[in-house]
């Protein structure tokens, strides 16, 4: 895997997960993590991807799978 397959895959999961954002962004327990989503959490997300996946899916399951 080479170092801009790893990103496209970061940027990707960041769009999946921006899209994810704004189709809950009624919710209301998701209006705080929608006011702190900025331009750093993207690239972080984009550079970090592995982890923010990982975290992202067991506070996805543990809020609607309770």
């Amino acid at each position: 895997m080479s170092i801009i397959n790893y990103f496209f895959i970061g940027a990707l999961f960041t769009f999946v997960l921006d899209l994810i954002l704004t189709k809950l962004n009624k919710h209301p327990l998701m209006k705080e993590i929608i006011e702190k989503w900025g331009w750093k959490e993207r690239v972080a997300c984009v550079i970090i991807w592995p982890i923010a996946f990982i975290t992202f899916s067991f506070s996805f399951i543990k809020t609607y799978f309770k």
